[in-house]
């Protein structure tokens, strides 16, 4: 079996606990209809412009933040029920490792699951790491790029 066939997991200790405003925005969110956007969330400044890029797309019509920490690590939340019940999921990875992307593939349909390399579309800092080597008004202006280029891609596909 090569490397790419393989599949593992990890062990987490289940919780009971939920977080009171995570559970009022997704029920919120759910009652709207709003199509959850969920981002790497990696150290490196290709995770820091797919971050921007998903909070830049969650203020767009339609499109609501989504915590993955919830998602992943507390099942029976509110949370997890709206990004595992909606039509479709957006995410922005933040490079061509796709981490965030085989996690979601495993908890959500795959034919909802709506992903978007943000290197790939922004095409900088590939051999940068350190989030501050690349000035603010850089990091944001990359961000709004992916961001805008995100949702032409998810305008045409309503439109086709």
């Amino acid at each position: 079996m090569n490397q790419s066939e393989q599949r593992f997991s990890i062990e987490v200790e289940n919780t009971s606990n939920r977080c009171a405003i995570g559970e009022t925005v997704s029920n919120r969110n759910i009652q709207e209809k709003r199509t959850p956007v969920l981002s790497c969330e990696g150290a490196c400044i290709k995770g820091e412009i797919a971050r921007l890029a998903a909070n830049m797309l969650a203020k767009e019509g339609g499109f609501a933040r989504a915590c993955h920490g919830e998602l992943f690590f507390v099942p029976g939340s509110a949370m997890a029920n709206w990004v595992k019940q909606v039509e479709k999921t957006v995410l922005i990875d933040g490079c061509g490792l796709r981490c965030h992307g085989r996690m979601l593939e495993g908890l959500v349909d795959k034919k909802n699951l709506i992903q978007f390399n943000a290197l790939a579309m922004h095409k900088k800092y590939a051999d940068v790491f350190d989030i501050d080597a690349v000035p603010e008004e850089e990091r944001l202006l990359a961000a709004r790029q992916v961001a805008d280029k995100v949702l032409a891609a998810l305008k045409e596909d309503v439109v086709n």
